[in-house]
């Protein structure tokens, strides 16, 4: 691979001043793999009109979110040193989406999908796995959705005096959801959502930091959700796996990131663009989960929203976060739907748009239906969270970026200290996952036998 790609692996792009034989202009449109698939992916998702704000919009939607509802509990688990990994993930993430990129131009083409550049590296057990493990991915993400926005429109009834059974609200939920997730077919359609996504998400952010400190433990106020003065700590040593596996479900938008680059206008700005939108996602977090843990330290919980009292401001930013989630979710599943429906096959160019239309709608449909099953049967927000980055975040953050950048380049093409820094991320990946899975196993089969989360 790498002696028969040499000359475009001269052209690989740098992390901030990307440049490559697909900059000039409307060429791009047509870039493909040297297999039928890649070209029919090309035509199905790729249109270059987008702009680099769309592409930070894109990247910010799909990250902040309900995230901010669940690492303050993440940092209560690590101590202070969750800053520190916030500050780390969010660099990784951004090298690795850099060194994604370079993966994609490897060969004398574009490669147009996360799954199809593991098909380059791997061939197509590399394409199935990759398929299989960004549906697990994006399809966990929007679950947490699914339940934390059940949860809590029962939660804000309740504070009305009224009475929703968890199960109604979250069939609600999906069924508001199901519409713009079956009604958009690709990033490209859905920026405007992006924006708005984004922007409910900061004011929720917003809400919780100042709500947090406004409401946190003192010798003369202490609220009844105190059980005794919280606890701080700077590193808890057994908490760093999974805080890791948690943190980085924040940031693994690798997924993704083929149809982000796919459709700016000037994909050569990519690396400067994710790092900005890593940037302002990670102070976002950083916010919300410093300011959530100095309030109530060990006692955090997940969401922090169960930690404050029944405030106007608090229950607006509950439905701000919802009405968030029904934006973002379409950002994050057609990611992950593009990639299966390129696998079936379920494209205009081979079934004409009459039948991809209704073969779209059917397939997610199915995928929301199976997503509110299993959303009723474990409601637990947190618990899902923490096995959905144990099993499918760690592979997608850590592993496949690396080995598929690795692979296609060639290890005499690389330098031998980006090779130790490939390596020892693929062990922190290797090892965030397997311990990041047990821990999440063991949450979950409690939060089943206590009836909570």
């Amino acid at each position: 691979m790498a002696a028969s790609t040499s000359d475009s692996l001269d052209k690989t792009p740098e992390p901030f001043g990307e440049t490559s034989s697909y900059d000039s202009g409307k060429q791009n449109m047509a870039v493909s793999d040297s297999s039928d698939t890649n070209e029919r992916f090309v035509e199905h998702a790729v249109q270059r009109n987008g702009s680099w704000l769309g592409g930070i919009m894109n990247i910010m939607c799909i990250s902040i979110g309900t995230g901010t509802m669940n690492l303050p509990k993440v940092v209560s688990r690590v101590g202070w040193f969750g800053i520190i990994l916030f500050v780390l993930m969010a660099i990784i993430g951004w090298y690795v989406g850099v060194l994604f990129r370079r993966a994609m131009y490897a060969t004398d083409r574009r490669v147009s999908s996360f799954a199809l550049v593991t098909q380059s590296a791997f061939g197509k057990i590399g394409f199935w796995f990759a398929t299989i493990i960004t549906y697990l991915y994006c399809c966990g993400t929007a679950l947490s959705w699914i339940i934390v926005c059940g949860t809590q429109i029962t939660r804000l009834i309740g504070f009305a005096g009224g009475n929703l059974d968890e199960k109604i609200s979250m069939t609600i939920i999906a069924l508001v959801m199901w519409v713009p997730f079956t009604a958009l077919k690709t990033l490209r359609e859905i920026t405007i959502s992006s924006m708005f996504g984004v922007l409910t998400a900061l004011f929720t952010v917003l809400v919780l930091a100042v709500t947090s400190l406004q409401h946190k433990y003192t010798d003369v106020y202490h609220g009844p959700e105190f059980d005794g003065a919280p606890t701080h700590e700077f590193i808890i040593g057994k908490g760093i796996p999974s805080a890791i596996a948690s943190i980085s479900f924040m940031y693994a938008g690798s997924v993704a990131f083929p149809h982000v680059e796919g459709n700016m206008r000037k994909p050569q700005q990519f690396g400067w663009m994710l790092f900005v939108a890593n940037t302002l996602v990670c102070g976002a977090y950083l916010l919300s989960s410093v300011t959530g843990y100095v309030a109530f330290g060990d006692q955090t919980v997940s969401p922090i929203l169960n930690n404050l009292p029944n405030l106007a401001i608090v229950n607006a930013a509950t439905i701000v976060i919802i009405v968030h989630c029904v934006f973002a979710l379409p950002v994050m599943l057609v990611s992950a739907s593009l990639e299966l429906e390129l696998a079936l096959g379920v494209m205009p160019g081979i079934l004409g748009k009459k039948k991809e239309l209704a073969w779209r709608v059917f397939m997610r449909t199915v995928t929301m239906g199976v997503l509110l099953g299993i959303s009723i049967a474990i409601p637990y927000f947190g618990q899902v969270i923490d096995l959905v980055s144990a099993i499918s975040t760690t592979v997608v953050f850590f592993m496949v970026p690396v080995f598929c950048y690795v692979k296609l380049l060639g290890w005499n093409r690389i330098p031998k200290y980006e090779l130790l820094l490939c390596g020892v991320l693929a062990a922190i990946g290797g090892v965030a996952c397997v311990w990041g899975l047990i821990d999440a196993i063991k949450s979950l089969q409690t939060a089943v036998q206590l009836g909570h989360g």
